[in-house]
């Protein structure tokens, strides 16, 4: 009985880590034998929590029992801790949408160059208007006395503004990724393994890891590319990272960096479902500094465990990755503006409002995305 208990209370820990790991969605196995007390004490000390929606952390519903549907919004910035002066941008945004019977989840990105209406914001002035939504998190940041930008501030208009896109009228949680941080949280965990689907050249890094020189007769970088062969790979926390955010080699563009994107995130679920942390003290150490280096969470007034409980029963295989369809905008002179969303994408928003986006991705096969 005493091992059976062992085995038992490593699974709670395990999946409040994974709800952090990656955006609060997959988590698996029992969670009734770690108390509640010990299980949200390692994950309060290990995730830095923020108002990100600008509401006090209010919820619609009171915390405890998770019920569904559940949306929550995924932000990836690209700011070094030690540039905190640096002007964030929404490099990544993922909407989740787990369906009321909270046994599937689905990973749906938005463009970083999609052309939305960006709401005003009373809390620094910003006036709003027509720009890629990638600037919401940028334009919210510039708090005024705050001495350097927010990207808490930041998430609170660019979540106002997708859901302004989307028609998703609140977000149950969310969740702030710093890429600098996710590199050091993949090392931590021993590597992502991936299904790489086509060959890729890095714009940024040479193929020891170090970044590219600038080209100084012009705009890019000289010098050796890393290269990412198709098929099966294990990548360290830099080369996971620099893969996923490579465009300008793929033959889809932005829209194959969202797809390796969505598959980093089911990827690195996969990984820390097979590595027990629990019975590596080092390891998970590890793990915990990476992960309050790597997100800032908010979830509205519930705890982490909340999601955890919830979503045991989800595995990676869960996960439905979508490839919404778009297109590029120009000006009369041919000059390239941004992204906009076709009939098929809005179409997958307005079933996900309806409840019924399980029966709306059954008639568009197409948009679901298989590689691993």
């Amino acid at each position: 009985m005493a091992d059976q208990g062992r085995a038992r209370t490593r699974r709670p820990l395990r999946n409040a880590l994974l709800a952090v790991l990656v955006g609060l969605l997959l988590v698996t196995g029992s969670v009734v034998a770690l108390s509640r007390t010990v299980a949200e004490r390692y994950t309060a000390a290990a995730v830095p929590a923020a108002d990100l929606f600008g509401d006090g952390n209010s919820v619609s519903a009171p915390p405890g029992k998770l019920t569904g549907p559940v949306n929550l919004l995924l932000v990836g910035i690209d700011r070094p801790t030690d540039q905190p002066e640096r002007i964030p941008r929404a490099d990544t945004v993922l909407v989740v949408h787990i369906p009321a019977g909270l046994s599937r989840a689905y990973l749906i990105s938005l463009p970083r160059d999609l052309l939305v209406d960006i709401p005003a914001f009373g809390v620094n002035g910003h006036p709003g208007g027509v720009d890629r939504i990638n600037a919401a998190m940028a334009y919210g940041s510039r708090v005024p006395g705050a001495g350097k930008p927010d990207p808490v501030a930041g998430f609170q208009l660019l979540a106002a503004t997708v859901s302004a896109r989307t028609g998703i009228e609140q977000f149950d949680a969310g969740v702030i990724v710093n890429f600098a941080g996710l590199e050091r949280l993949v090392d931590a965990i021993g590597g992502v393994r991936m299904h790489i689907d086509s060959d890729v050249r890095s714009r940024h890094r040479q193929p020891d890891g170090r970044l590219r020189p600038s080209n100084p007769d012009g705009p890019g970088y000289v010098g050796p590319q890393a290269e990412y062969r198709q098929g099966e790979h294990r990548l360290s926390g830099w080369q996971a990272l620099d893969y996923v955010r490579q465009r300008e080699s793929l033959p889809d563009g932005d829209y194959g960096r969202q797809r390796h994107q969505r598959q980093l995130v089911r990827a690195l679920a996969e990984q820390v479902l097979t590595r027990d942390l629990i019975t590596d003290p080092m390891r998970l150490g590890a793990v915990l500094e990476a992960t309050g280096d790597a997100v800032v969470v908010g979830t509205r007034g519930r705890s982490v465990l909340d999601f955890a409980l919830g979503l045991r029963q989800l595995r990676a295989d869960d996960i439905v990755l979508l490839d919404l369809p778009g297109t590029g905008v120009t000006d009369p002179a041919g000059e390239y503006l941004g992204e906009r969303f076709t009939d098929d994408a809005d179409g997958c928003f307005r079933a996900l409002r309806a409840g019924t986006l399980d029966q709306f991705v059954l008639t568009r096969p197409e948009l679901v995305n298989r590689e691993r």
